[in-house]
């Protein structure tokens, strides 16, 4: 079954010599918690509709889709582009991006570590290092708060990438959406007086 499954497919690439790898798909896993509920729509990786470091996400209707930034990672807007949070992206040497306190905008700050290396309580530790969380269980690693875009022990998930739950529904931090004002904030049904 296997042999004729891996013919059909051959037989249909071959037929459609146009296809390239960029028009396929890969789904990802929802961060957002508070978005699962999107009748079974999960975010896609589709680098022929999306920019680079940006994921093709469903909408509030049916057939709504849009392209915003990847978990984690910030849009720039004098670059038009989502660069990852706490590395050097659009910024000059020694310095990093970062979103601050009160703000939409993200800005390139100095780090005093090398890049991919952040100050993480007093001393430069990599990203993606288990080692300053090593007394956190379950097992977390030194990363990107996908929902508060802070560093943090982000607990290690197998299954998901991330069980953070968002606390802005509608528009994480950072994101294309939120940098641009075209978030749209979560309104109460009206009640009509009879």
């Amino acid at each position: 079954m296997f042999c004729y499954y891996t013919l059909f497919v051959g037989l249909i690439i071959i037929a459609k010599s146009e296809i390239t790898k960029d028009t396929i798909g890969f789904p990802e896993s929802e961060e957002n918690l508070n978005l699962v509920n999107k009748k079974e729509r999960y975010p896609v990786y589709l680098p022929s509709m999306c920019g680079e470091n940006e994921l093709y996400y469903p909408g509030d209707q049916e057939d709504d889709w849009i392209c915003d930034c990847r978990p984690g990672y910030l849009y720039y807007p004098e670059k038009d582009s989502c660069w990852p949070a706490f590395r050097r992206g659009p910024c000059n040497d020694k310095e990093h991006l970062r979103l601050p306190h009160n703000s939409i905008i993200p800005v390139c700050v100095k780090n005093p570590c090398n890049d991919g290396f952040v100050v993480w309580k007093g001393t430069c530790q990599r990203l993606g290092s288990t080692a300053p969380c090593k007394i956190e269980f379950p097992p977390a690693v030194l990363w990107v708060n996908a929902t508060t875009m802070s560093l943090g022990c982000v607990p290690l998930n197998f299954h998901i990438r991330s069980e953070i739950a968002y606390e802005n529904a509608k528009c994480p931090l950072g994101c294309k959406r939120h940098v641009q004002g075209l978030c749209v904030p979560e309104t109460m049904p009206q009640v009509t007086k009879v």
